[in-house]
């Protein structure tokens, strides 16, 4: 019970993370809070929550806003890096391949038009992630 407490900590706060890094882009970018939050069919207010961080931001709105703003979906992880990192491992080379991937991964997602498939394939995802951590 305790890890969950942690995990979820740490999650906030990568969430948090990744909303303020979305404000700083759309702000270099120029872009206002109502055009990112009608490009990725929202409204301003919920727009708003993902940039403070009380939203997570779904992976297909990563693509979509890195577009709108002109930048790499790496750009919305570079220089994020998990609080339980060990300082002593090559963080930003594995970051690197890391965020290689899920660009890829947000890319092949994104052409899903269907939500249900895409919702489908999140599922599977999560229940693969899920597997993993029991290992």
């Amino acid at each position: 019970m305790g890890r969950m407490a942690t995990d979820n900590t740490q999650q906030s706060k990568f969430t948090a993370q990744i909303g303020a890094r979305l404000q700083e882009l759309r702000t270099q970018a120029g872009i206002s809070r109502a055009q990112a939050a009608r490009e990725i069919g929202v409204s301003e207010q919920a727009y708003a929550n993902r940039e403070i961080g009380t939203t997570e931001v779904k992976s297909h709105e990563i693509v979509v806003l890195s577009d709108l703003f002109r930048v790499s979906p790496r750009m919305v992880f570079a220089d994020i890096v998990p609080a339980d990192a060990d300082p002593g491992l090559a963080w930003d080379s594995g970051f690197a391949k890391l965020a290689d991937e899920a660009e890829e991964l947000l890319r092949l997602f994104n052409r899903i038009a269907d939500p249900e498939i895409r919702h489908a394939v999140a599922e599977a995802v999560r229940a693969l992630a899920r597997a993993d951590e029991d290992i």
